[in-house]
């Protein structure tokens, strides 16, 4: 097991492309997930969905284990009241409320990807393959807060698919980070990009929030992909990405 930290301020972010896992690491990845996990496994009924799901608890666990300094399969969770996975207290004083000891991470993933970011603050990542076919505009057109709309179409035709998954990673990291999913609305609360590269968040007056409590980020990793990050910090967000083998290695990538 790779052991690693985070610090205080900082953001990691963890990479595993499903083509790069070969069939004996997946066998040795089923051995840590738990007896719910691996029920859930195969309950997907296509091969490459089992394998991703598998690679995807496996960079979780791995990941949390060598944080925590345990075995990947001793990582216990729990669900929060809205359903959102978190980690489980192993004492009264990791419970106490002011006893921030555990760190908050989330897992996306898309085509080969899977993404898993860990912060000790509240945290969301969404990754997106941008080549998919379905009609996003049409998304965008009817689901998307109003003024994101008008940017979006204001935008040369050749450019707004782009900037539609700009608007999507962001709308979903942030529904994540929060842990309310979907049942935010997606057309309660929007984002505009600046072109000094700031990232704005505007809320409806239905969700109960404070934008500036909050740092984005969002960009295009490599071709096809888009990333972004959402994250409930006074800090300027700087991840540290590596790409990872769950327990196999960790290579540092220059994101």
């Amino acid at each position: 097991m790779i052991k690693h930290h985070v610090e205080n301020d900082s953001v990691w972010v963890g990479l595993s492309r499903c083509s790069s896992i070969t069939h004996k690491q997946s066998e040795s990845y089923s051995r840590m997930l738990s007896s719910a996990e691996l029920a859930r496994n195969q309950r997907y009924r296509f091969a490459r969905d089992r394998h991703r799901d598998l690679v995807a608890r496996a960079l979780l666990r791995s990941s949390l284990g060598g944080l925590l300094d345990t075995r990947p399969e001793d990582v216990e969770f729990e669900m929060g009241a809205k359903g959102k996975p978190h980690l489980k207290p192993k004492s009264e004083s990791q419970c106490a409320a002011d006893q921030p000891v555990l760190p908050f991470f989330n897992l996306s993933h898309s085509a080969d990807w899977v993404i898993l970011v860990v912060a000790n603050f509240p945290v969301g990542i969404d990754v997106e393959f941008t080549k998919r076919k379905n009609n996003v505009l049409a998304i965008a057109r009817n689901y998307f807060f109003g003024a994101e709309v008008e940017q979006l179409f204001a935008l040369p035709f050749d450019q707004q698919r782009e900037r539609f998954f700009d608007y999507w990673t962001l709308k979903e990291a942030y529904m994540k980070a929060r842990g309310e999913g979907i049942a935010l609305g997606l057309s309660n609360f929007g984002f505009q990009l600046c072109e000094s590269g700031q990232i704005d968040l505007y809320l409806s007056s239905s969700i109960d929030d404070t934008p500036a409590d909050w740092k984005f980020s969002c960009f295009t990793p490599e071709l096809d992909y888009r990333l972004s990050i959402a994250a409930k910090t006074p800090a300027d967000l700087q991840p540290i990405f590596q790409e990872v083998i769950p327990l196999v290695s960790h290579i540092d990538l220059n994101w």
